[in-house]
C-alpha cells in the first residue's frame, strides 16, 4: 500500500474491534496523538506491519503507547 507521510493505518470496526473512548479521541485529534493528518480504516495485514515505519497501540489506561513487532 502507497501511503503518503502523515497517513496512520487503523483497523476496521468489521474486524469486531472495541470502538472505544481511546480509539474515538485519536479518531478525533489525529495530529496531537498521532501527528498524523490523515487516517485510513482498513483490514491490516502482517505484511503492513513488517513494513510499518512505526506501530502504535492505544487504550484508555496507557493511551499511545510504541510496539514492536515480535516473531
Amino acid at each position: 500500500m502507497n501511503m503518503h507521510k502523515n497517513t496512520s493505518l487503523t483497523p476496521s470496526l468489521d474486524l469486531d474491534i472495541l470502538n472505544g473512548i481511546m480509539r474515538q479521541a485519536v479518531l478525533q485529534q489525529l495530529q496531537t496523538y498521532l501527528g498524523a493528518d490523515t487516517i485510513i480504516e482498513t483490514h491490516i495485514t502482517r505484511d503492513m506491519l513488517e513494513r510499518a515505519e512505526k506501530i502504535r497501540l492505544s487504550n484508555a489506561l496507557r493511551g499511545v503507547f510504541e510496539a514492536d513487532l515480535v516473531y
